[in-house]
Order: C-alpha cells, then structure tokens, then sequence
C-alpha cells in the first residue's frame, strides 16, 4: 500500500478535495506507486501560458482564452514512481490510470464523491495530437 509523499500532497493541495480523496485512495490499491508532479495540480494563468508557449510540452490551453481544468483546480496529472525513479512509461501511466478510473468509479457509486472523472489517454484528437497519459480531469 502506496501515499501521497510530502511533495506529491503539496502539488495537489489546491485541487478539487474530492479529486484528493480519488488519488489518495488508489494509492492504497495500485500495484505501482505513483505521485503528482510540480506542474500537476493546480495553475496559474501565467503558469498554464507558459506551458503553452513551451514546445516541449502539449497543451491545447494557453490560460487565458482557453482555460485549463488544471486553473480551476478540476484537474491532475500523475507520474509513476518505479524502482525509486519517476516514470512516465505508457505501460506504467496505462496501469495507474486504471487504478484510479476504478477508484473514482467505486467512490462514485457508493455516494463518497459526486464527481465523475476522464483520462487524458483518451484524448486522441484531431485538435490534440496524442494521449495526456499523466492527465485526469473532472467531466463537466
């Protein structure tokens, strides 16, 4: 059985609490540890611009005129943790987001949340070139 870490906590505190709860929980049933990155919880416009403007990094919201999930704390993302270094190893990332779409499922069903969750490596796209393998966010 998995936690959150001192850094993962703190890069998600900002988050809707009823998207922590779904991360804390499928810690204690992933067969792979897992943790949120620095940039995984919640944004700033400047930050999420900044990304954007990055080319090394996907996304499709610059921070202003399009917002990110992640600005209105509706969203995470997740990298797993394997033989003591982060991974963000499609294999990897495909088990642990099972976990936690199962997780928020089963917390969904028995009234824990209200909230139903998608994951990013679903958004093959012709607007989004690619999965968000580390990306979970709430469907509004």
């Amino acid at each position: 059985m998995f936690s959150l870490g001192t850094s993962s906590r703190n890069n998600i505190k900002d988050v809707e609490p009823q998207l922590i709860l779904i991360v804390e929980e499928a810690l204690k049933v992933s067969p792979i540890d897992f943790g949120v990155p620095s940039d995984g919880g919640k944004r700033t416009a400047e930050r999420q611009n900044e990304m954007y403007l990055d080319p090394n990094i996907e996304t499709n919201c610059d921070g202003y005129n399009n917002i990110s999930n992640h600005q209105t704390g509706n969203a995470f993302d997740v990298f797993a943790y394997v033989n003591g270094m982060a991974s963000w190893d499609k294999v990897h990332l495909a088990i642990v987001a099972g976990v936690i779409l199962a997780t928020a499922e089963n917390l969904y069903n028995s009234g824990h949340i209200d909230v139903k969750i998608r994951w990013g490596g679903t958004f093959g796209s012709s607007s989004f070139d690619g999965w968000d393998m580390p990306h979970f966010e709430v469907i509004k």
